[in-house]
């Protein structure tokens, strides 16, 4: 047993020789793990900075920076629990996980888009989210804010320019911090946006060249005046509000990394609580051409839209729950009566037989000094079949399509040459069995069955009993659709709120105003236009 003892300790001696032999590096000096065996090291991992000023208070944590890199996971754990960098690009993932490094909390103000810098790297994505509410759309924001417009100002200049430099070492020291002009990126937005000043921690130490400093802490952000370097949230952020953050920097090694971190905003002090009401009933069936309208209790400022509409969500399903991609858009129509109204849209009309959602988180969302959301609002509703009414002045037909097939055809009469209708796409917004029609224009006042509004001009669908001998021969009512009352009665039973009805074939057209619902007047371009967000 002895002479085998001595064998294996002979062994093991020789194999420790050769292992040494192989070993990089000075005699004696043991290579730490994951040391590049050529002896390059991997650059220091990108300091990333929530720049906003913060809320002076117990809860405001000052700086908001923090290294992906300066602290290692088995030396102590981050504000999450961990501290780890994420080589592998998953960073689209929503929740923060054992990937990121978590900075903690930031407590900022309300009424301002979130900026972040990074130094050292560059940003290659950044992801806004509500804690809240997981219906509020992320929000990717801007990189470079500013940039488009500084370079078409004509006071771009040169990347490495001397006096910029200058600058920069304004901003390690703990100055503001600018996007430097003439660096344009393809994704920026083009606003301008005032230089924000940093909020370094005063233990945060750092060189004048942006290095993280050996203790491990966050660095000014000298380097956050190239191109990648700057964020800052596409609306802005709203009261009593918590949200996380998710940035995936690159260095310049190629290497990628995660860090999130979350900020809070005061809660509001506005004292009048705003309301928020919807047309559409919840579980209501609607038609194809139903527009979602979201009504307010006061008129809303129009700076405060934008932060409105980024909340609001609209989600389609099929039968079976699975999603249906419909584009569509938020427009803020113009007020009535000192109420602010917004809808939403599709580009074309919904598909039929789908099930929509709607998510209006707006409580205690400060809309102006005076004003904040009561409550949020959700709701969801049915889009039925497809049904389209086309109503011709110049056939005198009505026709009605179901879901592709014609079902109806029917002799009619429009509007005459004195009140003729108006060519557009209408959509049934009312139904009276019985109705009284008066006109201070015409002098008159006449009592009309089956009645169904598809305007607010005084366009209707309904029961003429006195015009049936011109219907299909003349045009000769005070631009409504007559029929007779039979079929009046059953296109009443199959009428839909929503349901599209266009007149074609007259001398005039339907205009953009003096109506509820005016949403299919406008060209998609132009339906676009009217949203805070564009």
């Amino acid at each position: 047993m002895r002479r085998r003892a001595h064998t294996l300790l002979a062994t093991a001696g020789i194999v420790a020789l050769v292992l040494s032999g192989c070993t990089p590096g000075e005699p004696g000096t043991p290579s730490g793990p994951g040391d590049d065996p050529t002896g390059a090291q991997s650059d220091p991992a990108p300091v990333v900075s929530v720049v906003n000023d913060p809320v002076e208070d117990d809860t405001a944590t000052a700086g908001g920076e923090v290294d992906a890199d300066a602290q290692d996971p088995t030396d102590a754990p981050s504000a999450s629990g961990t501290a780890s960098d994420a080589v592998d690009g998953d960073s689209a993932d929503t929740d923060a996980t054992d990937d990121a490094t978590d900075t903690g909390s930031v407590h900022i103000h309300a009424g301002e888009e979130l900026e972040l810098a990074v130094d050292g790297g560059v940003f290659t994505e950044v992801r806004l989210m509500d804690a809240d509410h997981d219906t509020v759309p992320v929000d990717t924001g801007d990189l470079d804010p500013g940039a488009d417009e500084d370079a078409e100002s004509g006071d771009a200049a040169e990347p490495g320019d001397d006096a910029q430099a200058a600058d920069d070492s304004e901003a390690a020291a703990g100055g503001s911090v600018e996007t430097a002009p003439g660096l344009v990126d393809a994704e920026s937005d083009g606003e301008a946006t005032e230089p924000a000043e940093s909020t370094e921690s005063d233990d945060a130490t750092g060189s004048a060249d942006g290095e993280a400093s050996d203790d491990g802490e966050a660095t000014a952000t000298s380097g956050a005046d190239e191109t990648g370097t700057r964020w800052e949230s596409s609306v802005d952020l709203v009261t009593g509000a918590t949200y996380t953050w998710e940035a995936t920097t690159e260095s310049p090694d190629g290497a990628e990394h995660t860090v999130t971190g979350t900020v809070t905003t005061p809660e509001t002090t506005a004292q009048e609580e705003l309301t928020a009401k919807t047309v559409i009933a919840d579980d209501q069936t609607v038609g194809v051409g139903a527009p979602i309208i979201v009504m307010f209790n006061s008129t809303i400022p129009e700076d405060a839209r934008a932060a409105i509409e980024a909340r609001l969500s609209v989600e389609v399903t099929d039968e079976d729950g699975e999603p249906v991609d419909v584009e569509g858009s938020w427009g803020w129509l113009y007020d009535t009566d000192g109420i602010s109204r917004v809808h939403y849209r599709p580009k074309e009309f919904w598909p039929s037989d789908v099930d929509v959602q709607v998510s209006l988180p707006l409580e205690g969302v400060e809309y102006s000094p005076r004003w904040y959301g009561k409550e949020d609002v959700d709701l969801a509703f049915e889009v039925g079949r497809d049904q389209r009414v086309v109503a011709d002045a110049q056939t005198h037909r009505m026709t009605i399509e179901r879901d592709g097939e014609e079902i109806a055809d029917w002799p009619t009469s429009l509007g005459s040459a004195q009140a003729p209708s108006y060519n557009g796409t209408h959509v049934v917004m009312a139904k009276h069995e019985f109705y009284t029609m008066t006109s201070e224009q015409w002098n008159y006042e006449t009592d009309v069955n089956w009645a169904v509004r598809i305007h607010n001009n005084g366009e209707f669908v309904h029961a003429a009993p006195w015009s049936v001998g011109s219907q299909g021969q003349a045009n000769v009512s005070h631009g409504c659709i007559n029929l007779s009352t039979e079929r009046a009665k059953e296109y009443f039973d199959m009428a839909l709120y929503g349901d599209p009805v266009e007149i074609t074939g007259s001398s005039v057209d339907l205009t953009t105003e003096h109506s509820d619902i005016s949403d299919w007047v406008y060209s998609w371009e132009d339906w676009q236009e009217l949203s805070a967000l564009d």
